[in-house]
């Protein structure tokens, strides 16, 4: 019985890492926020490819307004900002380890749009070259940061 559950735990873990993905959580409560007011989020990405991590490509979601980037430390970062000056992409340099996940934390203005669902896009370049997508494509097999607006 005893090895049964010790193996049990060890499948359990491998499919936890195997299942990590890219997610947007707001600090208040998780996942849902108030449409058209700002909200301070944080970025989660794990390393789930048993490579480190050297970028990662932030496309905020349409109509929403980032407001506020918060450096992390060993990161640099880039921003592309459309004609109106407003920052559409984020782009952090750095490392992370296999094994290891980082929160980048942002603040933003979410659209006057209650109960509609705010897609995100990223993309995680790992240190062999490979970008793995989180933005709801076939390729990312559906995954994407989201956010809820009530």
């Amino acid at each position: 019985m005893k090895k049964f559950i010790v193996a049990s735990l060890i499948a359990m873990m491998g499919m936890t890492s195997a299942n990590a993905h890219v997610t947007i959580r707001n600090f208040a409560n998780g996942v849902d926020s108030m449409s058209g007011k700002s909200d301070h989020f944080r970025l989660n990405v794990p390393t789930n490819r048993h490579k480190a991590i050297t970028e990662i490509k932030f496309v905020v979601a349409d109509g929403v307004k980032l407001l506020f980037i918060h450096p992390m430390p060993n990161w640099t970062y880039e921003t592309q900002k459309d004609e109106s000056g407003n920052v559409k992409t984020v782009i952090y340099k750095g490392r992370m380890e296999a094994g290891e996940y980082t929160a980048f934390p942002f603040i933003a203005l979410n659209p006057a749009k209650p109960d509609t669902t705010v897609k995100y896009q990223v993309y995680v370049t790992y240190e062999d070259g490979v970008v793995v997508p989180f933005d709801g494509s076939e390729s990312a097999k559906g995954y994407q940061p989201t956010i809820l607006l009530k």
